[in-house]
């Protein structure tokens, strides 16, 4: 295996970019606003949360992105894995690995904190492999969570909730603090899923999906996006009786306020071409959003 398809594959694990990888800005913010203090000592704690995230995101991505085979060469895509049937095998076989080394990672820190990590990871472990899984669950029971909007809300709902929890257990125990983040991780996590099939409408039409973006109007899909967009910074906000500091997180909820849910409520949501900068608004307030939910345990 070339280095440059190695790179490739390693890409695919990344592929989309999110605030969970590449760069591990969602497990870095969880660490901050997690401690009392920071300290030195803190650090390799830190980076274990850090692997945490990436084990478990790795591999879903890798995965999903197998067993879209299908659906990514019907849609012109061109990935390592549609241009390379040499790598579909050994990005199976990556897959996999990284699901395993992610299993046995988090019994290891389950037994170094002495915290239930292993439950939720594994917990999210069977429902992002089964979300994507078209080769063997599929064949089984005849259907994959991806493929019924149904499907996708039940694998959201409580996969993003598990992951966040995975990762917070590494730091902390169970707190106030981190049941008010995994909550609003859930509502951004439905908010971002109603509008993620909205390019793919087309090709996921032809492969006889049924998801969001099939069956309901883009106008609709905008609109609650939003609603759950403002309920996650009003849940956010609870942390403030915690925190005073969260109240900096009030800077990016303008800025989806202004760019992106008043634009669209003035328009009654109508979905037009011009409108993908209000709609990478929601991306763009997510990510600052967890940049000042960090910056705010300094303070």
């Amino acid at each position: 295996m070339g280095w440059m398809k190695i790179v490739a594959l390693l890409k695919l694990c990344n592929t989309p970019a999110t605030i969970y990888s590449p760069f591990p800005l969602f497990a870095i913010s969880l660490f901050l606003i997690s401690r009392k203090e920071f300290l030195i000592y803190d650090i390799p704690i830190m980076f274990a949360g850090i692997v945490v995230s990436w084990l478990l995101a790795f591999p879903s991505n890798l995965w999903n992105h197998c067993n879209d085979l299908k659906e990514d060469k019907a849609a012109g895509k061109k990935t390592i894995l549609t241009q390379d049937a040499s790598m579909q095998k050994k990005a199976l076989f990556i897959a996999v690995l990284l699901y395993a080394c992610s299993m046995l990672f988090v019994n290891y820190l389950s037994n170094e904190f002495k915290r239930p990590i292993y439950l939720y990871a594994s917990i999210w472990i069977i429902f992002t492999w089964w979300y994507s899984d078209n080769l063997i669950l599929k064949k089984v029971i005849g259907f994959r969570l991806k493929d019924h909007y149904l499907g996708e809300f039940i694998a959201y709902s409580i996969a993003m909730p598990m992951y966040t929890v995975s990762i917070w257990l590494v730091y902390s125990d169970l707190n106030l603090k981190g049941i008010i983040i995994t909550a609003a991780v859930f509502v951004f996590s439905i908010s971002a899923l109603l509008l993620k099939d909205l390019k793919d409408i087309s090709g996921d039409k032809k492969a006889g999906l049924k998801t969001f973006g099939v069956i309901f109007r883009p106008s609709q899909l905008v609109r609650y996006s939003s609603y759950l967009m403002v309920l996650y910074y009003l849940i956010l906000l609870n942390l403030f009786t915690l925190n005073p500091g969260i109240l900096i997180i009030i800077i990016p909820f303008i800025y989806f306020l202004k760019n992106t849910f008043i634009h669209m409520y003035k328009k009654d949501w109508t979905l037009e071409l011009g409108d993908f900068p209000a709609l990478k608004g929601i991306g763009n307030s997510i990510y600052a959003s967890f940049i000042f939910i960090g910056l705010s345990a300094l303070f």
